[in-house]
């Protein structure tokens, strides 16, 4: 389990498209706090497209971006960019492994082919 976890289902479960947080506050759902580059560096809140960087997948994996990041109020707002439950097609039945991978590769910027997808159950 990531320690953004709390953040990710947080977000997940938010049902406004906008959402303005503080630096404390999204520190307080993380396990073990935000680290101290969140409070100093801008760019640790970028949304990258490369697949990398656990902070940044805890939002954009359900569909958020990070927008007006303000460093001198600790603040940063977060917007909604696609449906909020990206398991689902656009006629609402459940994603097929291929449209899964599909829109996973599309999503982070590589190749449908480095995508795996494994099912435990």
């Amino acid at each position: 389990m990531s320690k953004y976890q709390m953040l990710t289902q947080f977000l997940d479960e938010h049902r406004d498209d906008k959402v303005c947080m503080s630096f404390v506050s999204i520190s307080e759902l993380v396990e073990g706090g935000l680290p101290d580059s969140a409070f100093k560096h801008r760019p640790w809140w970028a949304n990258r497209k490369d697949g990398s960087g656990s902070q940044n997948l805890a939002w954009q994996s359900v569909g958020w971006e990070t927008k007006d990041v303000n460093m001198e109020l600790d603040e940063v707002t977060f917007v909604r960019v696609s449906d909020p439950s990206p398991a689902k097609s656009a006629t609402g039945a459940a994603l097929s492994i291929a449209e899964a991978k599909a829109g996973l590769a599309a999503n982070f910027g590589v190749p449908e082919d480095a995508i795996e997808i494994h099912i435990r159950g």
